[in-house]
């Protein structure tokens, strides 16, 4: 059995097709898929191809698909890295993913839900009703049932604080 052979990695591949100022405008698969020998479409949406990296001689070994935020996906079931797939056709991993004006992309954050919170407050609701009775039997509650008690006190107002935000 021979082994696939790994290609060296072409000199000078220091800007890739996302250093260009208008790169914005390209499609970034068809960039990749247009780079790449033997594509084949498969039934999941995406692509095997001849991996650029070693010698394939037997079979299609790179995947190539799109990932959910629009970065390209390479897998070479030879085991060829992603850094050396992308040298091997003149680009380098960043090109995979898709041009951002900022760098940071914030996103929306979620926030509890109304049940949410008082299903983690029921247990809480749960003690003070008990302290409430242990405390109308005439008895001094325990030290550290106080303490836990005013704990839970301090959960719930948190609670009604954190809900108001909403309103």
């Amino acid at each position: 059995m021979q082994t696939p052979t790994k290609k060296p990695h072409p000199a000078g591949v220091a800007a890739g097709i996302n250093s260009h100022s208008d790169y914005n405008t390209h499609d970034i698969l068809n960039e990749v898929t247009s780079r790449l020998k033997g594509i084949i479409k498969r039934h999941n949406g995406g692509m095997l191809a001849f991996c650029p990296s070693h010698d394939d001689r037997k079979g299609r070994s790179l995947a190539v698909s799109e990932g959910r935020e629009g970065q390209i996906l390479l897998h070479c079931f030879a085991g060829c890295s992603v850094h050396e797939i992308t040298g091997a056709i003149g680009l380098n991993a960043a090109d995979l993913f898709p041009r951002t004006e900022s760098k940071y992309d914030p996103k929306t954050r979620s926030f509890f839900n109304e049940w949410q919170i008082l299903s983690t407050l029921q247990h809480d609701a749960t003690v003070v009703l008990i302290a409430a009775r242990w405390m109308l039997t005439g008895k001094p509650l325990p030290e550290s049932d106080a303490d836990f008690l005013s704990k839970a006190v301090i959960r719930i107002n948190e609670a009604v604080s954190y809900s108001r935000r909403f309103k």
